[in-house]
């Protein structure tokens, strides 16, 4: 039988409420540790609070409720409460969504209605469960005009003013290397401020500032993302966001209420629902629907779509030839399927450059802050497109050019004899077979010449042994092979 738990002291319950203040400030602390944090503070105390703690001891001991704390220091209560919390949002996203698509008259406005898509790509260290955006693109779309809004963004990475935990640069690359290939060490800029708010003017389309983001009127429509074979999600997505926003702001909001303001939905359900509101429009009397579940729209937007984008416009990942990992060829791949599987129900017609065929470097639509200007400054010497050009012209220079003279005359060093090389074998008639296009047998008779056929045409400082102009060299043996041409 297991011991029986001791009931808590006065200087206990002391220790488990530091514990819960210093988790509220980010310190995870064991309770192992607690005594020798706490036994300083609680010498120091007066009578009159130690008294208080005492009282607390005594109610615990006499069947009062303790909370409860999980191993990380989080009290069960609060993580149910916000797991609840969580339920609740996800089920006003979902009203939202279906009654969005259902205003009417659905031919009319489910067009024109406008939509604004969002991918970020992210620092990402898993182990402290830290995001921020390295990349995001947001679009705004319609089904009727296509593609009307893009912003794109590059970040660097700083690790003080995104307040990433502890030693998480190994992490952060190594899943950088696996995904988008922007690592920590990569020059881009790290404007945080000014990018947050320029992405917040883009989905509410103007000009917003930190008091008026604080402002508890302030209102913005949802953002839309799906989840991808990265491993991106509603969930990396906001929270990177909010990484963001506390970068760039001195006073930062709490969460759940960044949240009530910044909305980031389900693109799987948006998706869902649009397809089967236009299906239903052309088949009103039919029960069936165009896609029966959400994880069946999550499968048509995790599909690759790389033949419907021309050019992606993002310059970092076009020269790592990278593009297909690019937060650009994300959005502009939702919008292409939305199209395709939507618009020809509503007798929508696709034109290139807005539904498909994507060209973003061409296109009349303003890209707000395309880091082009700064681009030939990344460190992207280390690709392998870098490299193996560096490579090819070393090793061509090895080698001498036909009908020409090498580049690069390699010269040996080492073994050189320091007198005419003896005969191996003795000269004997019989054996004494005249190199190829040689025009003197005696040649091979003490000598370090090199036989004519093993020379180079274009090496310099070597003997070169030509024919006559009246006729081909003749050998004295009858045994000798002509030579050759």
């Amino acid at each position: 039988m297991a011991p029986k738990k001791k009931p808590m002291n006065a200087f206990g319950m002391y220790m488990l409420e530091t514990q819960q203040l210093l988790s509220n400030r980010g310190i995870k602390m064991s309770m192992a540790d607690m005594p020798s944090h706490c036994k300083e503070n609680w010498e120091k105390m007066p009578d009159h609070i130690k008294g208080q703690y005492k009282v607390k001891a005594k109610n615990a001991l006499n069947g009062r409720k303790i909370d409860k704390y999980t191993n990380i220091g989080e009290k069960i209560e609060d993580v149910q409460r916000e797991s609840e919390n969580v339920k609740l949002l996800a089920n006003a996203m979902y009203h939202y969504i279906e009654e969005l698509v259902q205003m009417d008259p659905p031919f009319y406005f489910l067009p024109k209605q406008k939509f604004i898509f969002i991918f970020v790509n992210s620092y990402c260290c898993e182990n402290e469960s830290f995001h921020f955006p390295a990349e995001v693109t947001m679009v705004e779309f319609s089904l009727e005009r296509g593609l009307i809004r893009i912003i794109h963004e590059l970040l660097g990475f700083d690790k003080i003013k995104t307040s990433a935990p502890v030693a998480p640069t190994a992490d952060i690359n190594l899943h950088a290397k696996n995904n988008h290939h922007i690592t920590t060490f990569t020059k881009l800029p790290i404007n945080y401020k000014a990018t947050f708010f320029k992405l917040i003017s883009f989905i509410v389309e103007k000009e917003v500032d930190e008091d008026m983001f604080n402002d508890p009127s302030f209102d913005m429509p949802p953002i839309y993302t799906a989840h991808d074979t990265t491993g991106n999600d509603l969930s990396v997505t906001f929270s990177s966001l909010y990484q963001l926003y506390q970068s760039a702001v001195s006073s930062p909001l709490d969460k759940a209420v960044f949240g009530n303001i910044f909305k980031v939905y389900h693109l799987d359900k948006l998706f869902m629902e649009i397809k089967n509101k236009a299906y239903s429009l052309v088949n009103p009397d039919c029960k069936d629907k165009a896609l029966p579940s959400v994880a069946l729209a999550s499968d048509s937007l995790t599909k690759d779509m790389l033949n419907a984008i021309k050019i992606i416009g993002c310059t970092f990942h076009d020269r790592l030839q990278q593009a297909h990992v690019c937060s650009n060829y994300f959005v502009c791949k939702w919008i292409y399927i939305f199209s395709t599987h939507c618009c020809h129900y509503l007798n929508i017609k696709l034109k290139p450059s807005f539904h498909y065929d994507f060209d973003l470097s061409y296109l009349e639509i303003p890209i707000v802050h395309d880091v082009r200007q700064n681009i030939e400054d990344l460190e992207i010497s280390k690709s392998y497109v870098t490299s193996y050009e560096k490579q090819k012209k070393k090793d061509a220079n090895k080698f001498p050019a036909l009908g020409g003279k090498p580049t690069v005359v390699q010269q040996t060093t080492w073994g050189k004899p320091n007198k005419p090389a003896e005969p191996l074998v003795p000269n004997k008639k019989s054996n004494n077979f005249p190199p190829l296009s040689s025009s003197n047998k005696n040649a091979l008779e003490h000598t370090s010449i090199v036989n004519s056929w093993g020379q180079s045409a274009s090496r310099e400082g070597e003997t070169k042994v030509k024919p006559t102009k009246d006729k081909p060299p003749v050998s004295n043996n009858s045994s000798d092979f002509p030579p050759l041409g």
